[in-house]
C-alpha cells in the first residue's frame, strides 16, 4: 500500500485544475476497456483524452501520463522510449501495476484538459494515482531502462514500517517531527496515510503493534496517527475524521513550531526551510536576545496569536545580533528594535513594526487582516539635484518617475559594488546625452540593492538589468541585446520612435 517519492521528481499542485476537470467529466465510472490500447509490438500505452481521463485514472490506482504534441521531436524521440518502458513494466510484479499512457495534446478536444493541466511544454509527464486531484511532475530520465527504474521507485515504499521498540525508538529521535501509526482497521487506513505521506515533507512511520508506540500506553484496539516533536507539545494526537484532506491540515498546522527560532544551528536548518517554504506570511521578529524579557515578551504573545490559528501565518523569533543580513534585507532599522516584519512571499511585500511591543502584535495584525496596512519598502532619499544626463530613480519617487511619467524611459538596475555595472556607467551616461534634449524619453538608473524594486513587472534577477517604459502603451520590455551605445540608442528610438539629439553623432 505504499510508494516513495523519487528525487528525480518535482512536486506539482494541481489540486484546483484536477478537481474542476474530474467534476466536468466524471459523470460515469466506466471501466478500462474504454481507454484504446495501442499495441504496436513493443509495447502497451493507454490512449487518454478528455473523454476517458478521469475513468482511467478512476480505474489505475498509478498513471504516469506523457502529454504531447504531435508536431514535437522530442515526443517523436520519447514515443518508442515510452512503448518499451510499458512492455518492460509489464513483466514486473508491481504493486500497485504501473501503467503508462498519452494525451495528444493538439487534438482540439483535449484542449480544454491541457489547458486545465497547465499544459506548456512537450512533452510533460506527470504521474496521478489513486485517482487524485494533484499529479506529480516526473522529471527523471527518457529512455526506456531509466524510465522504469524511476517509475518503479516512484512506487515503492515511502512508509517506514517498524517491528521492534529499537527501531521505533531511534525513529522518533532522527528527527525533529515525525508521523507514527498503528492501525487495526486494514488496508483503507492505511491507503489514506500513505496518500497524505506522499504529499508531505517529514518522514512517516508504522507499527505493526499500538503498544510499539514509545512514551505512551496505548491499547492496540483502534486506529492511532501520532506526531512526535522535539518543540511544544511532544506528541500530539490527530482526532480528526480519518480523511487525506483532514491528515492533510493536520500535518500543516502541527508540524511546525509555533514561534520557530532564527539561527543558524544545524537541528533547526529544516524546520526554518520549511517555515519559510510555507504559503502563509510569515510574522518575523528581530529583538535582542540579551533582553531575556524583552524576548521572552515578544515570543509569549506570538505564541498567543499562532495559537488560535496554526496555518495562518509562520511565526519567527530572530536574535538582532545574529541577523544583521536579514534586518538590512527587511529594512529593519537596528535602533528601533524590537522589530516585526510581516512578510508575503508570493507578493514579495513586507509590513514593518519598529518598536513593538508584545500587546501591541495581536492589533497591528489585526490592522493587516482588514487591509488598513500600508507596505512598507526601502528607498534611498531623493537626490537633491537630479539634473545630469541618466536621472537617479529611487523606490519612492520610481512610480512618479517612471511608470508615472509621461515620457518613455529607459532605466538600468545596478549594484554599486557590480564590476560589470561600473564598465557600463560611461555607456549610459552617453545615451543620456544622445536624448537629453527631448523630453519624450528618459535615460535613468537606480541601485537595486539600496531601494525595493516594487513594480514585479521589472524583475531584476542580475546586474545591470535594463528595462524599457513604454508610457504610451503602460508595457515593460526587457533590453538583451549588447550593451553598446549605438545599439542601446537603436533599442529606445525603436521603442519610443523618438531620435537622439544629434543624429550625426550615430
Amino acid at each position: 500500500f505504499f510508494g516513495r517519492s523519487a528525487g528525480g521528481t518535482q512536486r506539482c499542485n494541481r489540486t484546483a485544475a484536477m478537481f474542476r476537470w474530474l467534476v466536468a467529466v466524471a459523470t460515469v465510472v466506466v471501466r478500462s476497456a474504454s481507454c484504446d490500447a495501442v499495441n504496436d509490438g513493443t509495447g502497451v500505452v493507454l490512449d487518454m483524452d478528455a473523454d476517458n481521463f478521469a475513468s482511467t485514472l478512476q480505474e489505475h490506482p498509478f498513471v504516469a501520463v506523457s502529454f504531447t504534441a504531435s508536431w514535437c521531436g522530442h515526443c517523436k524521440r520519447l514515443e518508442p522510449e515510452w512503448a518499451k518502458a510499458a512492455e518492460i513494466l509489464a513483466t514486473h510484479k508491481n504493486d500497485p501495476p504501473i501503467v503508462l499512457a498519452q494525451v495528444d495534446c493538439t487534438a482540439d478536444k483535449n484542449a480544454g484538459l491541457t489547458k486545465d493541466l497547465d499544459i506548456t511544454a512537450f512533452p510533460t509527464i506527470i504521474v496521478f494515482r489513486d485517482a487524485a486531484t494533484d499529479g506529480e511532475v516526473y522529471d527523471g530520465p527518457r529512455v526506456a531502462d531509466g524510465i522504469v527504474d524511476a517509475l518503479r521507485t516512484l512506487a515503492a515504499p515511502i512508509v517506514e514500517l517498524m517491528k521492534n521498540v529499537h527501531e521505533v525508538r531511534a525513529f522518533v529521535r532522527q528527527d525533529p517531527v515525525v508521523m507514527l501509526a498503528a492501525f487495526e482497521s486494514g488496508a483503507a487506513g492505511l491507503r489514506v496515510y500513505e496518500t497524505a505521506a506522499r504529499r508531505a515533507d517529514i518522514r512517516f512511520g508504522l507499527v505493526t503493534d499500538a503498544s510499539l508506540l514509545p512514551e505512551l500506553d496505548l491499547p492496540g484496539e483502534e486506529d492511532i496517527v501520532l506526531m512526535y516533536r522535539s518543540f511544544d507539545e511532544r506528541i500530539v494526537r490527530f482526532d480528526m475524521d480519518f480523511t487525506v484532506e483532514n491528515l492533510n491540515r493536520f500535518v500543516d498546522a502541527k508540524s511546525l513550531p509555533l514561534v520557530a527560532e532564527l539561527d543558524k544551528t544545524p537541528e533547526n536548518r529544516n524546520i526554518l526551510r520549511r517555515v519559510f517554504e510555507f504559503r502563509a506570511p510569515k510574522v518575523i521578529a528581530f529583538t535582542n536576545f540579551k533582553n531575556a524579557t524583552e524576548r521572552d515578551g515578544i515570543k509569549s504573545a506570538m505564541r498567543d496569536v499562532a495559537a488560535l490559528d496554526e496555518t495562518k501565518y509562520r511565526f519567527v523569533l530572530g536574535d538582532s545580533a545574529e541577523n544583521e543580513a536579514a534586518m538590512k534585507y527587511f529594512g529593519v532599522s537596528p535602533d528601533l528594535l524590537p522589530a516585526i516584519v510581516l512578510h508575503e512571499t508570493e507578493a514579495d511585500k513586507k509590513y514593518i513594526l519598529h518598536r513593538a511591543e508584545p500587546k501591541g502584535i495581536a492589533s497591528w495584525l489585526a490592522k493587516y487582516d482588514v487591509g488598513s496596512l500600508d507596505p512598507s519598502f526601502k528607498s534611498e532619499e531623493p537626490p537633491n539635484s537630479n539634473n545630469g544626463a541618466v536621472k537617479v530613480i529611487v523606490a519612492s519617487t520610481f512610480e512618479a518617475l517612471v511608470t508615472g511619467s509621461k515620457a518613455d524611459v529607459l532605466i538600468e538596475f545596478y549594484a554599486p559594488w557590480c564590476g560589470h555595472c561600473k564598465k557600463f556607467a560611461p555607456v549610459m551616461e552617453k545615451v543620456g546625452h544622445k536624448f537629453a534634449s527631448n523630453d519624450a524619453v528618459v535615460i535613468a538608473k537606480m541601485d537595486a540593492t539600496a531601494n525595493d524594486v516594487l513594480d514585479k513587472r521589472f524583475m531584476v534577477k542580475a546586474y545591470p538589468t535594463l528595462y524599457f517604459y513604454q508610457a504610451k502603451t503602460d508595457k515593460v520590455i526587457l533590453y538583451d541585446g549588447d550593451r553598446s551605445e549605438m545599439h542601446l540608442i537603436g533599442f529606445v528610438m525603436k521603442h519610443s520612435g523618438k531620435t537622439v539629439s544629434h543624429k550625426e553623432d550615430l
